[in-house]
């Protein structure tokens, strides 16, 4: 035998020299005491290696109400969690998607559970009633009773060819292979765990603390005097957790671990080619040892003796779970890149929040109307707008001429309508060949030439002139080289000044530059006009029809916000043009409001201030961007932090089918909203965009707008406030779908008459839900500006059908 080795490692826990002494005497290894407390590593034989273990972090935490008995992993696709709790239920979670699943039967606590990987679709636990029983993770169906043991059973686990042991307070082993029970009988006293090593040898711990294992003819051999608790197999070895402290490899030779607690749960497993073993201790830590190298780390968190501990992959990252007398299970992994990465704060390319179904919503409403059309995209800073204008310019480049426009980079360059101009030739010419480009840069020169009048004529004439005496010079009669070169010379001066002269003239006549467009804008008697003319005469030349798409807008000063949507309202709408601006509505109403504040309270009227009446003006549409719900959130933090992407687990796949073929059979808006209301917030994301095709259907849509007819006596006496209230309300449901929210339609229709009649209300209500009770009676506890609106008799029957928390799910609060 290889010489006895002192080794030290890891400082964290305490122990007494009655432990060392008894470790030495039990297994063999030796251990020096020392003045600190410390969880140390003994061995004999060879050096241990450099320890190079890993971090973990906590992912997921479970409080299930009651104490966590045992825990394990079942090797499925995806990977299966199940607890054993005092309650006497098992419950399952898929770790993944983490949705809870109770299976219920024991009569008392469940005080083991065990999966393998050769019983697919199973788990089995063990419990007070002594039954072991056999539950199929899928579908519905009922547990299988394997065996009774007379009193307590109190350990199960599972093996290779259906092999399932189990222990109990009669003392006696039990073993179930292919529907076969052998009684292994040896303890003297309850037999408190089992094991089965890979090659399904038995193992078994009793009350006094003896360890045995059994022969192929079932009788006890090696049995171990010393103070066990516990026992574990996995890659191919075995260990065994003792009364005095300590966690030691049953191999010849194998190293041992002295802990300052006593470990009351083990498991085994290999990680990338390295044993490691996770330690439950009765002070609430988890331990994670590799016996080969040394490493040790702890995962604190549980406040408690930490009762079971298991090993699991989840797409072939390992994971650890525990479960405590606390009441929590928790999930450990770790993080697959030593740091986080810095997210950029660009436009997303990959529709992570599920955005693109409201993009290709906007887009389908654009295809529906023939005369210009502005939609508002609402939002604040960074809450997504710039990408949902990336999918709706996908969306849209099929059948539109896109015309991107990036207000906050253009401020300032030069007047908003020559920006506008410039950047719709520009998405003109890039619809055309090398000669179809040059073909529009001379017509329209001619189609401007005819709109600047005198000053360019000049021009002209003046390079005329220049041009002749070009003319006139290569035209004499040259004497000798002295001339000839001297006359070339001039030619190439001639050349360079008419060429130079048609530059200037393009740039500073021709609207080629900002300096250009202003130059013409102080030249001319009616300037405005004839930019007007302009955009008509080069949208002529588009091939589809035009869309803006501006950005940034809510980054520019108010004196561009307000000159921007000035020019598109008098100079580029009458083209046909359409413009889906994203920018935040506050932000567009405070500019109005300071360009015009010497109006504001003479145009202004109770419920919608001057800057809302202007956005009634510009915007037949606003969509408000939706907000993230909880299960979504949770999944872009996740793929933000580099972790692993989510498959569909079975229960959820099947959810999702059953709420898939309910919104197949639906015809109406209320339809698909009770089929929503049926499903959990994860499987409502995922039939999202579902849900809205069926809403956007002929008849879906004929339905809603006969169904909102009733509110009409609610709105403004004017066309325009019904027609945006069908308008806003098939959006709100859109994004409130988006957000997973289920609204009734009563709700939403009466909450869109809120935002249609009284926008500011609208705004007030959001942050403040509970003001709606100020209607009528408590009208003076209101903003002194929304006084009259509180006491206004259409809003006091409005608000006998609005609660604080309808109006909640109504704006997605």
């Amino acid at each position: 035998m290889a010489p006895q080795r002192e080794i030290r490692l890891h400082i964290e826990g305490g122990h007494s020299g009655a432990d060392l002494a008894s470790l030495s005497a039990d297994s063999g290894y030796v251990l020096t005491d020392q003045p600190d407390d410390a969880d140390q590593v003994v061995k004999s034989g060879t050096d241990i290696a450099k320890p190079t273990m890993a971090p973990y972090r906590e992912q997921q935490v479970f409080d299930i109400g009651t104490k966590v008995t045992s825990v394990v992993v079942a090797d499925e696709t995806p990977a299966i969690l199940a607890a054993g709790g005092e309650d006497g239920v098992v419950r399952l979670w898929n770790l993944q998607h983490f949705g809870e699943r109770r299976l219920r039967g024991h009569a008392g606590p469940v005080w083991s559970v065990a999966a393998s990987r050769y019983s697919p679709g199973q788990v089995f636990s063990a419990g007070q009633d002594g039954t072991v029983r056999a539950w199929p993770l899928y579908g519905s169906g009922e547990s299988i009773t394997l065996y009774q043991h007379n009193g307590i059973a109190n350990a199960v686990a599972a093996g290779k060819g259906s092999t399932v042991i189990s222990g109990g307070d009669d003392g006696i082993v039990h073993l179930w292979t292919n529907g076969t029970l052998r009684e292994l009988r040896g303890h003297e006293h309850f037999v408190t765990g089992v094991a089965l090593s890979e090659d399904l040898v038995p193992m078994s711990v009793s009350a006094n603390g003896a360890m045995t294992t059994w022969d192929p003819d079932d009788r006890p051999t090696h049995p171990s005097g010393g103070p066990a608790i516990g026992v574990a197999t996995g890659a191919s070895r075995a260990f065994l957790a003792t009364a005095h402290n300590h966690v030691i490899d049953l191999a010849p030779g194998g190293p041992g671990l002295v802990l300052g607690t006593k470990p009351v749960s083990l498991a085994v497993t290999t990680i990338s080619g390295v044993t490691t073993v996770a330690i439950g201790g009765e002070d609430g830590l988890v331990r994670l040892w590799e016996p080969d190298t040394g490493g040790l780390i702890n995962l604190p968190g549980h406040t408690g003796p930490v009762r079971g501990v298991a090993f699991g992959t989840v797409d072939e990252r390992p994971v650890v779970v525990s479960g405590g007398e606390d009441g929590t299970v928790r999930v450990w992994a770790r993080p697959t890149t030593d740091h986080v990465e810095w997210a950029a704060d660009a436009p997303a390319t990959q529709d992570d929040l599920h955005r693109r179904p409201l993009a290709t919503l906007i887009a389908e409403q654009l295809r529906q109307v023939d005369s210009s059309f502005l939609v508002h995209l609402d939002g604040p800073w960074g809450s997504g707008k710039s990408t949902i204008l990336g999918f709706l310019r996908t969306e849209l480049d099929r059948d539109f001429t896109t015309v991107p426009f990036d207000a906050w980079r253009e401020a300032g360059v030069g007047p908003s309508w020559w920006a506008l101009l410039t950047a719709l030739r520009t998405a003109i010419r890039g619809q055309r060949g090398f000669l179809g480009r040059f073909g529009l840069r001379i017509s329209e020169s001619f189609a401007r030439l005819r709109r600047v009048g005198a000053p360019v004529v000049l021009a002209f004439i003046l390079l005329l002139a220049l041009a002749f005496g070009v003319w006139w010079l290569f035209a004499s009669d040259f004497k000798n080289v002295a001339e000839i070169a001297k006359s070339v010379t001039g030619a190439i001066a001639g050349v360079g000044t008419l060429w130079a002269g048609a530059l200037v003239a393009s740039r500073f006549l021709l609207w080629d530059s900002a300096r250009g467009a202003r130059l013409f804008e102080q030249s001319n008697t009616n300037p405005m006009l004839e930019v007007n003319r302009h955009f008509s005469w080069l949208a002529k030349r588009a091939k589809r029809p035009i869309v803006f798409l501006v950005d940034d807008l809510d980054r520019c000063k108010e004196s561009t916000v307000v000159e921007l949507l000035d020019t598109v309202q008098t100079l580029v709408r009458d083209t046909g043009a359409h413009f889906v601006v994203a920018a935040d509505g506050a932000w567009i109403r405070a500019s109005y409001e300071q360009a015009y504040e010497k109006f504001s309270t003479a145009v202004a009227e109770p419920g919608r201030p001057l800057g809302y009446l202007f956005l009634d003006k510009f915007f037949q549409l606003r969509v408000q961007v939706p907000a993230i719900d909880s299960p979504r959130r949770q999944d872009y933090l996740r793929q933000l932090l580099r972790t692993v992407d989510i498959p569909r687990p079975q229960e959820i796949a099947a959810e999702e089918g059953r709420v898939l073929a309910q919104l197949g059979r639906s015809v109406t808006e209320a339809q698909v909203v009770d089929a929503l209301s049926t499903a959990s917030p994860v499987v409502r994301g995922r039939v999202a965009e579902e849900a809205l095709r069926r809403m956007s259907t002929p008849a879906a849509v004929i339905a809603t707008e006969h169904s909102l007819q009733r509110y009409a006596g609610l709105l403004p006496p004017n066309p325009r406030a019904m027609k945006r209230f069908i308008n806003t309300y098939s959006m709100s449901r859109a994004v409130r779908t988006l957000e997973g929210n289920v609204v009734p339609v009563q709700s939403l229709a009466l909450w869109t008459v809120v935002e249609i009649r009284w926008p500011s209300l609208a705004d007030y209500l959001r942050a403040n839900p509970e003001a709606i009770l100020l209607a009528d009676t408590k009208a003076d506890q209101a903003p002194e500006a929304l006084h009259p609106v509180f006491a206004d008799e259409s809003l006091v029957i409005l608000a006998k059908q609005l609660t604080p928390d309808l109006i909640r799910e109504a704006c997605g609060g």
